[in-house]
């Protein structure tokens, strides 16, 4: 008799255990699992091909796997602890540096063809890193998501200047560009999110979500560089740009973004 009830019992956690998960017609599992990671894209490329499918619009360019709006140029990604909890983890590293150079007349000898190139630098920097914790509520393919998550950004933007012909007294200018440089932009979002996620194939989900909280963003104060010819001497000056700030308490992702997920 006891040994007919622990087979009960089994039988019914097995059940129990088996009727939660759903299954494709494959028989491949529908929902995510405990222990794996998922990818973040940009819905709406997908969604416009699929819409210009089925209106006749015969210009439909292949669909492009990108960033979200709301995060441009940040990778999204989940890490499922159990079926009704993830990690959420946000990152972008932008370290990009371009250089243009214009050829002008040489002024040292001007009676020669001979260019000289004056040179352009610009170094921006751009970094965004973010943690938060995402719960799944409900059964089926439609779920309702909330949690919270903060996110930091860090930026920077300068620009240098150098010249083919140097300042002299055949080449006298006042106030020539040396360099110009932002103060460091800062940024802090704290935010609670509230959406849906809906599982339309095996690992694959769409879903929308709305924020709320505070925001924070400044901007340190910079500085100008520029060159100028004293009559003998190159003299060098610093000017001081100003600093600003912003503060805000509202809803966010305005737009309604809609998010594309692969789960592996």
């Amino acid at each position: 008799m006891k040994n007919n009830i622990l087979l009960l019992f089994a039988c019914t956690m097995v059940y129990s255990a088996s009727a939660q998960q759903i299954l494709s017609k494959k028989g491949y599992p529908i929902l995510p699992e405990k222990g794996e990671w998922s990818v973040g894209f940009d819905a709406v490329p997908f969604l416009q091909y699929a819409g210009n499918l089925f209106n006749g619009n015969n210009k439909n360019d292949a669909p492009e796997a990108s960033y979200k709006k709301n995060n441009p140029y940040t990778f999204s990604g989940l890490y499922v602890k159990d079926e009704n909890t993830a990690y959420r983890a946000k990152i972008r590293l932008g370290l990009n540096s371009t250089k243009t150079d214009t050829l002008v007349q040489n002024l040292v000898n001007p009676t020669s063809a001979e260019k000289v190139a004056d040179e352009t630098k610009v170094n921006d920097t751009k970094i965004t890193l973010g943690l938060g914790i995402q719960k799944w509520k409900g059964h089926g393919r439609l779920k309702g998501i909330y949690g919270a998550e903060g996110l930091i950004s860090i930026s920077g933007h300068k620009t240098k200047y150098t010249y083919g012909n140097p300042l002299s007294s055949q080449n006298q200018i006042a106030n020539r560009l040396k360099s110009e440089k932002e103060g460091t932009g800062f940024g802090l979002q704290i935010r609670a999110f509230l959406g849906v996620e809906y599982f339309f194939a095996p690992k694959m989900s769409v879903s929308a979500e709305y924020g709320w909280g505070p925001s924070i963003n400044s901007i340190g104060s910079g500085e100008v560089q520029k060159d100028s010819w004293t009559g003998n001497s190159v003299n060098t000056t610093i000017e001081k740009t100003g600093k600003s700030s912003s503060f805000g308490f509202d809803i966010d992702n305005a737009g309604g973004a809609i998010n594309l997920s692969l789960y592996f």
